[in-house]
């Protein structure tokens, strides 16, 4: 049998001809409102990100549920700010939803989680504002999580 050794190079050519030609046809969209507000990054020291019933919600769960075995230290000490300052707030709240409750972690309803995360805030100073922490992945993480100093 004859093979003919060119066709599969003319096969790629004709089929890298056709992207060539297809994306010389394609034009860039402009980000919709959604995808430009995701790609603006808040700063939560800088703006609200939480309400204040939120937090005290967070403040009732935290005490039936985690004060058990963390103590509020641990949210607000120099290796806290260092671990999770600069991060995405997806981050955190991911961390304890996957994590905790110890034992039986992700048991907690989401608003659960995103109340314990505005307590967090709260005890490190971090303003509230009018609406609650949105508890969408893509909203946390597009929430840079920016704490102050810990105290020396």
């Amino acid at each position: 049998m004859h093979k003919h050794p060119h066709i599969p190079s003319v096969f790629l050519l004709a089929v890298v001809a056709a992207s060539v030609a297809a994306g010389s046809q394609m034009t860039a969209q402009q980000p919709g409102p959604r995808l430009a507000a995701l790609n603006h990054r808040v700063v939560v020291q800088d703006s609200g990100v939480y309400s204040d019933a939120q937090a005290e919600e967070g403040t009732a769960v935290y005490k039936k549920t985690c004060a058990e075995c963390h103590e509020l230290e641990e949210f607000t000490n120099g290796d806290f700010k260092g671990k999770w300052g600069g991060r995405p707030l997806f981050d955190l709240f991911e961390q304890i939803r996957t994590t905790m409750p110890d034992g039986d972690p992700g048991t907690l309803p989401r608003e659960e989680y995103g109340a314990v995360v505005s307590y967090i805030l709260k005890l490190n100073g971090l303003p509230s504002g009018p609406a609650r922490l949105s508890t969408d992945s893509a909203a946390l993480a597009a929430i840079t999580l920016k704490l102050p100093a810990a105290a020396p």
